[in-house]
């Protein structure tokens, strides 16, 4: 009896305790309605001996569904990660030689951290076990150097160690008495030269065997499994993922360039145009993560540098400002370094085009007539993508064809990054059509087929401008803010005046 009242008081304590623990957490700010989302929860306890109170070092903790196991430290202490899909019960399990196992549950909540309540184990007495354990029943991961390294010769660590439990039914690590050996494979493997040392270990007296990645020459998610037979049946271990980056830049692999390579930069300061790199190592891989690479633009104004992504990715905003381009051409470099501390550099260029400007010849609207028309801005340059060229005639039994309806493609450059190789001409800034009956062909048409104008229209960023032509005046347009020039020799241009700056 006297030793039933002293264990009563002791559990009623530890009821309050898990009452209040799980009271804390329903009553937590912002937990009133646990939203069923997934993430990484943080597990930290402590291990306790119930007979001294002192700490337990290398007790081994064990999370359930997820077969993680975590060991304490010399404090008894431990912390444990789980990445869960949802809000779930996790239950804990903790073994140490000559004492009893402990076991908890506790509620896991996606981003949060929660302290698990203290594990206190009894001390076995004379019926500890010796270090003895049963069969090997399961492999799991107990540690790794490295979650990420480089491929070889990228001036990162190019090597991970892996370290396997290998645990009976209770959770305890095999003694060598039960050793077993553990092979190992790969899952996932990039290829090129990656692998692992050695093929196949002993347990020890700790039940661990462990194992070294070595990089290759490719980037990419490497998956290593352990194994081991026992009884004529396989353990298997969850696959461990580790991440291979890739090396340093290399010019070969040194990519740049805009989102459009025409954009309206002369029509309105403060518009905006994304400028990309994309940058890999001398294999072809792409460049570990956080690669700096810096920019510089002859026109405009562009944010100076960005880091890479795990695709060796980058990108940053080039925006309209002064110093504008006279001839509407800017040259943008993108610069890094090497693994010999050399720079690695391309240039794109970027046309900065301006309003929109019609000029066709002849100047008179007439029928069977084919006309010659140039759409550009005030610099020649082509307009941006998407802009659209009609052209509409009116009359009496009269159509137009040709190019008539006409939505242009981005802007190119070809052979070089100066105002002489941008691509001009057919079907980018020159155009022709023709004025044709539209009467049936059998002849029978009441009237006489008599063209009336024809009104050429674009429309895009750039702006919008009309151009009319008439039978028997001049040309003229209905834009507001439009000038219309005419030559003598029947040439009429339409243009809108640009702002001053």
């Amino acid at each position: 009896m006297p030793h039933s009242a002293r264990l009563f008081p002791d559990t009623l304590r530890a009821a309050g305790l898990a009452a209040l623990a799980a009271l804390t957490l329903l009553l937590w700010p912002g937990c009133g309605s646990l939203e069923d989302t997934g993430g990484v929860v943080t597990l930290n306890g402590q291990v306790l001996s119930a007979e001294t109170n002192n700490p337990i070092a290398g007790a081994f903790v064990r999370v359930l569904p997820y077969d993680l196991l975590v060991e304490t430290n010399a404090q008894g202490r431990f912390t444990a990660e789980v990445e869960i899909d949802s809000t779930m019960t996790l239950t804990l399990s903790v073994t140490k030689e000559g004492f009893a196992t402990g076991t908890s549950t506790v509620l896991a909540v996606a981003d949060r951290t929660i302290d698990v309540p203290v594990f206190r184990l009894t001390p076995l007495g004379g019926t500890a076990s010796g270090g003895e354990s049963g069969r090997a029943a399961s492999i799991l991961l107990a540690g790794q150097s490295a979650q990420t390294i480089g491929v070889r010769e990228s001036g990162a660590q190019e090597v991970a160690e892996l370290t396997f439990q290998v645990a009976d039914s209770l959770g305890r690590p095999v003694t060598v008495d039960n050793a077993v050996t553990v092979r190992f494979r790969f899952g996932a493997n990039p290829g090129e030269g990656a692998f692992l040392h050695p093929e196949s270990a002993r347990t020890d007296n700790n039940g661990r065997a462990a194992v070294t990645l070595s990089s290759g020459t490719r980037a990419g998610v490497v998956q290593v499994v352990a194994e081991a037979t026992v009884d004529g049946r396989t353990l298997r271990s969850q696959p461990v993922a580790i991440t291979i980056h890739g090396g340093l830049p290399d010019q070969a692999h040194f990519s740049v360039g805009p989102g459009r390579v025409n954009f309206p930069g002369l029509r309105a300061f403060g518009l905006t145009n994304p400028v990309s790199v994309i940058v890999g190592d001398r294999y072809g891989n792409p460049v570990r993560p956080g690669t700096a690479v810096y920019f510089t633009t002859s026109h405009g104004v562009i944010e100076g540098s960005v880091l890479t992504d795990a695709q060796g990715r980058g990108s940053v905003t080039l925006l309209s400002a002064n110093p504008l381009p006279e001839d509407g051409i800017a040259v943008v470099t993108a610069t890094t370094a090497d693994a010999n501390r050399q720079p690695v550099t391309s240039r794109t260029a970027v046309v900065f085009s301006g309003l929109p400007r019609i000029s066709v010849t002849p100047d008179r609207a007439r029928l069977d007539q084919t006309y010659q028309l140039v759409v550009d801005d005030q610099n020649g340059n082509p307009l941006v993508g998407g802009t659209t060229i009609r052209v509409r005639v009116e009359g009496t039994q009269v159509q137009a064809v040709g190019s008539t309806d006409i939505t242009l493609d981005d802007t190119a450059f070809l052979n070089g990054l100066t105002y002489d190789d941008v691509v001009r001409g057919p079907g980018v800034t020159a155009f022709a059509f023709r004025t044709a009956s539209a009467a049936p062909d059998d002849g029978n048409a009441s009237v006489s087929p008599e063209v009336e104008s024809v009104t050429i229209t674009v429309s895009g960023e750039n702006g919008t401008l009309e151009l009319v032509l008439t039978r028997n005046g001049p040309a003229l347009s209905r834009t507001p803010d439009a000038v219309v020039l005419h030559r003598p020799d029947g040439h009429a241009t339409a243009r809108l005046d640009p702002p001053s700056r």
